[in-house]
């Protein structure tokens, strides 16, 4: 069996030797595919009559939007959530976008507003990208969120830099195995490519020729984890038993129907499950409220999430625009 890495990229776990390629050409999972087939596809979408019909005619979104843009000009260590898959991060004075999504994605409209205008979003010094998927990387988001910040370095995937070129995109990009380190920038802020339960595939011919993941973001003996789209797997664990983690951002949404959902997406309850399991002292929900990708209603994810923390004060429940700074 094939592996691939980053030559010039170290490893943080012992005993790694980069991500296995099955006889495919293919990336695989620790623990099993995620992808669904064309028969389970016309199962969900054909035959499975959806359960939640009745709930998301005239749906709208429960996730609350600060207009502001305070939040681009702060110094201070802080976490902003812009939509979806969407934050800010300013973390030693350095600012970090991930998976930006800026606008609609064609067919899919957005539920929510961005806090600012898009142009505001200027000065960023790199730009996290953690798999392939239109969701998370967007060609039009990308295009502009580059043209403003042209000497921002993207830090992503093994494979993924040919999407990105195919784009006419120029600034510098780092790709990464699991368990790689890229390039430590200022302030010794560390950024670490991780694994997900997930798979990509943009194209009919394409399936899991790049790598997606997950990253850890360390400054001053602080952790964030970002965890992009994944299932629950072994994965989760591990990352846990590596990091002391501070900050778990897990996805909630996109989870109906469960049969078909499970292996790439976390639901609420999955999501908390995934946090015990990456013994995360706080985690901030995300993937949810701006885009309708599964047959849950948009308001079901927050609304769940809510139901099943209320004894709780380690889930920290963003609005768009709002930041996070104690933590």
């Amino acid at each position: 069996m094939k592996i691939k890495h980053n030559r010039n990229l170290p490893f943080v776990k012992e005993g790694w030797m980069g991500n296995p390629i099955n006889a495919d050409d293919q990336y695989m999972n620790l623990d099993g595919l995620s992808a669904r087939g064309f028969k389970a596809v016309f199962n969900w979408k054909v035959i499975q009559k959806n359960k939640y019909a009745e709930q998301r005619k005239n749906q709208q979104t429960n996730v609350t939007v600060q207009k502001n843009s305070d939040f681009l000009n702060r110094t201070n260590d802080g976490i902003t959530w812009l939509g979806h898959a969407t934050f800010v991060f300013c973390i030693g004075g350095v600012k970090i976008i991930t998976d930006p999504i800026l606008y609609d994605i064609w067919p899919l409209q957005r539920f929510t507003e961005l806090p600012c205008e898009v142009d505001q979003l200027t000065g960023f010094d790199v730009i996290l990208l953690s798999h392939n998927h239109r969701d998370h990387a967007d060609k039009t988001s990308m295009k502009k969120i580059t043209n403003l910040n042209p000497d921002a370095v993207i830090y992503t995937g093994l494979e993924i830099s040919s999407l990105l070129e195919g784009w006419n995109i120029k600034n510098k990009i780092v790709e990464a195995g699991w368990y790689q380190s890229f390039p430590k920038i200022d302030n010794n802020i560390e950024i670490t490519y991780l694994p997900a339960k997930h798979w990509n595939r943009r194209f009919f011919h394409d399936l899991n020729r790049m790598l997606w993941g997950s990253f850890m973001i360390t400054h001053n003996g602080k952790n964030i984890y970002f965890g992009a789209d994944s299932g629950l797997g072994v994965h989760f664990e591990e990352i846990g038993n590596l990091y002391d983690i501070d900050i778990a951002i897990l996805g909630i949404g996109a989870y109906e129907p469960i049969w078909f959902m499970n292996l790439s997406h976390t639901s609420p309850a999955g999501a908390l499950e995934a946090k015990e399991q990456l013994k995360a002292k706080t985690m901030i929900p995300m993937h949810y409220g701006t885009f309708d990708l599964s047959d849950e209603p948009i308001f079901n994810p927050k609304k769940v999430l809510i139901d099943l923390s209320k004894e709780r004060n380690d889930i920290a429940i963003l609005d768009i625009g709002e930041r996070l700074v104690d933590y």
